[in-house]
This record gives C-alpha cells, sequence and structure tokens, in this order.
C-alpha cells in the first residue's frame, strides 16, 4: 500500500516496518470535524491470508490485547479485515525503540545515562507485572508471558513514556495448545535457559530478558549474540555473565547487584515477580537521588533524536491539516440533493434520471424546496390508474398463492409437529447495548447492530466481539461458547468519548 492510499476505514501515511509475515504502517482514522487520530496499523501480507495457523496467531495477539489497558503497553484500538486482508490497529508510540536509542547514543560516543535506564526498565516490568497478573472478566488467571521481550519492542515515546509492544507470540492461558513448549519461539539472543531447554516457562522468563535489555542498554555492549543461533543458546545455558562493572566505571553497585539478579540462570534465584525488580530500580533511584520523570525522558528523546521527531510531527500535523480540508469540502461523503432549484429548469422527456426528476441548466444560488409553480417547468406527469390497479391484483394474487402453498406444506410434512433433537453445533448470542443501534463486529466481520441475536457462532473457540457507535468508546468483549455454555446475554453500556 502506497501514501494516501483506503483501507477500510483508515488512509494509510507511510509503511513504518515490513517482515515476512506482516507490515506495520502508520494510518489515520477521519472522525468529525477533522477530527483525526493516528494509529500504527499492522496488516498480514496477502499471501498469508490462507494461512489459517498464521491468521490464529494474528487474532490471538489482539484478543490478547483486549485485556490490557497499561500506560506502559501499546494499546490495541481496532481488530478488522479488508478484502481477505486482517489487520490490528495499535497505538502509535511516537518515539524509537531502545535498539535504536542504544545505537544512537553509542554512535555519539556516550551511553544511555544509568537513571534512565533503570527508570525505562522499572516502568517496563511495571507493565509486564500488570500483563503476568491479568485475569479475565471471570477472574480466570490469563497466564500471560510476553516470551519476545528485546530492545526492539520496547519503545521510548518523545512524550518520555516507555510503551511495551508486539504481544504476538505470547503465551497465555487462552491462546495455549499443546505444542507451545515443544518450539521455540522468541529472539535467541533473549531467551532464557528455561525457553532453550523446553521446560514450562512463567514470568520469570520475562524477567531474565529483561534482565539482558537492562545489561545491554546500560554496557552499550550484546550480552548474548554469537557466531550462530546454536553459540549464542550454549553461551545463555553455561557463559558467566560478565558485571557491568567491567565494561562501564560509573555503574554502582546496587544496580549491578539488580541486573544480575535478574540474570540468574536458575529461575530460584531471581526476580520472582516483574513487580519485585520494578521496586528494586526504583529503590535505586531513590538511594541515589535521581528523582526521573517523564519530562526528562521527553527531553533526552528530542535532543537525541531531533530530525525524527520534527519529521514525524511535520507528517501527523499536515495529516490533521488534510483531514480537517476533506471535512469541509465534503470529500466523498454524502452530499445533499436539491431537486427543486430556482434557476431555470429545463426537462429531458426522452431521457429521464427518475420519477419526477429534472436537470437544471445551472446551480440554484437560493435552493428551492416547493414544487415549481404551474407553467413553470415541466407539467406534472399524469397517473396511470390502469396499470396501477393492475399491479395491486397480481400482487394479491401472488401473495393469495403463498398462503395456500404454506398451508399445504404444513399438513403434509410428516415431521412438521415433531421435535427434533439434534446435537448443538453452533452457539448463540443475544446482544444488548445501552445506547442501543451498536454495530457489532465478531472477529472483525460486521453481524449487524443492537439489540441482536446471532446463532451461528462456532464453539470452543475464543471469539472477539467488538461494538462501536459514533460518539462512543469501542468496547470489546471476548468470549467463548461451550456445549455446557452454548448461549449468552450479555447488556453492555457504551462509554462516552
Amino acid at each position: 500500500m502506497d501514501t494516501g492510499d483506503r483501507f477500510g476505514d483508515y488512509v494509510i501515511i507511510r509503511r513504518l516496518a515490513s517482515g515476512g509475515m506482516a507490515e506495520v504502517y502508520l494510518a489515520r482514522k477521519k472522525g468529525l470535524q477533522g477530527f483525526t487520530k493516528p494509529v500504527a496499523m499492522k496488516v498480514i501480507l496477502p499471501q498469508h491470508a490462507e494461512n489459517k495457523n498464521f491468521i490464529d496467531m494474528f487474532l490471538n495477539e489482539a484478543r490478547l490485547c483486549v485485556y490490557l489497558n497499561h500506560s506502559h503497553i501499546a494499546q490495541v484500538m481496532d481488530l478488522g479485515e479488508v478484502n481477505g486482508q486482517y489487520f490490528i490497529a495499535m497505538e502509535f508510540a511516537h518515539g524509537m525503540d531502545l535498539q535504536q536509542i542504544s545505537k544512537k547514543t553509542r554512535k555519539s560516543g556516550r551511553l544511555l545515562p544509568l537513571p534512565y535506564a533503570a527508570k525505562i526498565i522499572s516502568q517496563t516490568a511495571e507493565a509486564l507485572y500488570y500483563a503476568h497478573t491479568k485475569v479475565d472478566p471471570y477472574g480466570k488467571p490469563l497466564g500471560i508471558v510476553h516470551r519476545d521481550i528485546s530492545p526492539h519492542n520496547i519503545i521510548l515515546t518523545f512524550d518520555g513514556e516507555p510503551k511495551l509492544i508486539d504481544f504476538g507470540i505470547a503465551k497465555a492461558t487462552v491462546t495455549y495448545r499443546e505444542d507451545d513448549d515443544k518450539v521455540l519461539k522468541g529472539k535467541f539472543s533473549y531467551m532464557s535457559p528455561e525457553q532453550i531447554r523446553g521446560m514450562p516457562i512463567d514470568p520469570r522468563t520475562d524477567i531474565f530478558a529483561l534482565g539482558i535489555v537492562l545489561w545491554e542498554i546500560c554496557t552499550g555492549a550484546s550480552l548474548y549474540r554469537e557466531s550462530s543461533e546454536l553459540l549464542t543458546m550454549e553461551a545463555i545455558l553455561r557463559k558467566p555473565v560478565p558485571k557491568p562493572r567491567e565494561l562501564r566505571g560509573d555503574m554502582p553497585v546496587d544496580l549491578e547487584a539488580i541486573i544480575l539478579k535478574s540474570l540468574a540462570k536458575q529461575t530460584k534465584d531471581r526476580f520472582q515477580t516483574a513487580f519485585e525488580m520494578h521496586q528494586s530500580l526504583e529503590g535505586y533511584l531513590n538511594r541515589s537521588g535521581w528523582n526521573v520523570g517523564s519530562p526528562h525522558l521527553s527531553e533526552f528523546m528530542r535532543k537525541l533524536f531531533p530530525e525524527e521527531y520534527r519529521d514525524i510531527r511535520n507528517v501527523l500535523e499536515n495529516e490533521r491539516l488534510k483531514a480537517q480540508q476533506e471535512d469541509s469540502i465534503g470529500g466523498n461523503e454524502f452530499v445533499e440533493w436539491e431537486p427543486y432549484e430556482e434557476e431555470k429548469i429545463t426537462a429531458e422527456p426522452h431521457t429521464p434520471k427518475g420519477d419526477g426528476a429534472v436537470v437544471s441548466s445551472g446551480p440554484s444560488k437560493i435552493p428551492s424546496y416547493l414544487p415549481p409553480a404551474p407553467g413553470k417547468g415541466h407539467a406534472r406527469p399524469k397517473k396511470n390508474w390502469g396499470m396501477v390497479i393492475i399491479v395491486i391484483l397480481l400482487s394479491l394474487l401472488v401473495l393469495v398463492g403463498a398462503g395456500i402453498l404454506l398451508v399445504l406444506w404444513k399438513d403434509d410434512s410428516p415431521h412438521g409437529s415433531a421435535q427434533q433433537v439434534t446435537k448443538v453445533t453452533k452457539g448463540s448470542l443475544h446482544l444488548e447495548s445501552n445506547p442501543p443501534g451498536a454495530n457489532v463486529f465478531i472477529n472483525g466481520k460486521p453481524r449487524g447492530k443492537t439489540p441482536i441475536d446471532i446463532n451461528d457462532l462456532p464453539m470452543d473457540e475464543e471469539l472477539t466481539v467488538k461494538l462501536t457507535k459514533k460518539g462512543y468508546e469501542i468496547y470489546y468483549l471476548p468470549i467463548r461458547l461451550t456445549s455446557n455454555r452454548p448461549s449468552m446475554t450479555t447488556k453492555l453500556v457504551l462509554q462516552k468519548q
């Protein structure tokens, strides 16, 4: 897709990243009065649209993120499908990832200030703890493990806010499959020893990976990056962790201890929760007297990446002006039809445009909604009453014939009064909203408006219900219908924007 292309309700601004399975675009969604919201849109490449396993993984990421609402986790805003291509629209985190930040600081002959590194990882650990302990609407733990913590998946925005992204291969009870633990998923350089060994994983796996990230952004070096994947995995399993103070002279002892504890080979020797790691890092900051906040990180980012900051900011400002211009001229939206005008009207009797339509020779300055006076314009056509009567009689005959056939069918059917006992293979959902009239989508496909009864839903599958209504926030509801609960009745209250 190119700049300016329309993709469903979105307009493509530019491509942000491209991979083997999906592409990420900066896009905008237009609203009322020129309002526009930038999003990061992940779109499955057309050649993979028929890959059911990949589609399932893609949809699972969206379902998983529906549960997550944290200031340091990029929010999912929309899930849908356009011409067979599935997409996820996420909060656009305007910033740079930790890999880019570390590279830029090294290029300038410096390293990331230690208090800044500690604050970024502390807030990321807080977000991880939130995800690790999240429960579903029924109070059941989701058991989320990210499994792909790396510098590429932690963004620091130009507003000074860390954002954790890409839960695409996260493991959770809602997306569990038996072979999950038998397949290595994630970046080899940031895997935990238990991941490599194929052992069961838990939140301490993410803590190990976050410790690698902290070690690297503090030292400016790579901890586990050998010449092959096999040697990298061998190093993670057996290579002792170099002490950060050996690479950075200003490394405090207490910060080094936090890093080394998170990198313990045995899970029992690490922080047992991400919140413990968060508290330890905050304790270091308090003891050192560094009161790091978003304004400090924001100023650091804008000075480190001045061109990148201005570039995206100018692009978004131009898109906002475009949206306002489109709104002022109406774009391709509804244009009011004014059939009667004050200017001279000429009729085209041989090429009618519709019942009673006329063609104007020029635009009207003052629209009139009254029919032209007698003698002006063209004469009102006379109704053909004979034809009207014939049409009415034919309609009555059709209705009477249909009624007779229906009665005969009911009488002759051997199963007409017998109740069939069948196995339930489809589930049903009765959905109401306050206010009513919300658009309903199931896994991105439109199903109608509330109140609504949907009776063809698959059983034993994770489904994501999305409700949208102009002026109200999007509502997501994950559901799963089973033989024990084949139907659901849900009443939802929409919140105003």
